[in-house]
């Protein structure tokens, strides 16, 4: 299905959709569907909430579909992110952060990569002068 757009709703809170455009005798109709949050039971009508039909609508749906400039752009990047991230939470006491508030959150991740960074480049600059020949 041809996705027309990747749409973002909400103000405070917010989820992301598809738009879809559906080719019809009577023109193209325009669909949305949400790409970010599985729908539980009791969330909609009996029976027709993805928890009970069994889908998984994250490992179904991409955010940001493939064969899309974005796509080219960010997918290279994920496994260093995946790492980036796995890394922060295995630095974290019970894999929680230890800050109250945006800004506290924000200042321990902003000091984790700081950290992360400094040691790469302290490896890197030695790595380079255990190349470089002795006078």
């Amino acid at each position: 299905m041809p996705i027309k757009r990747v749409e973002r709703r909400g103000v405070l809170m917010f989820r992301w959709y598809h738009v879809l455009a559906i080719p019809c005798r009577h023109g193209v109709h325009g669909y949305r569907v949400n790409v970010g949050a599985t729908s539980r039971k009791g969330e909609r009508p009996a029976g027709d909430s993805d928890e009970e039909r069994g889908f998984h609508r994250a490992e179904h749906l991409q955010q940001i579909p493939e064969f899309t400039r974005t796509h080219q752009l960010v997918h290279p990047y994920r496994s260093d992110a995946e790492s980036g991230h796995a890394q922060l939470d295995a630095s974290l006491w019970n894999g929680r952060l230890i800050s109250y508030g945006v800004e506290a959150q924000q200042l321990l991740t902003f000091g984790f990569v700081f950290a992360l960074n400094s040691t790469s480049r302290a490896l890197h600059e030695e790595g380079a002068s255990l190349l470089t020949p002795a006078a």
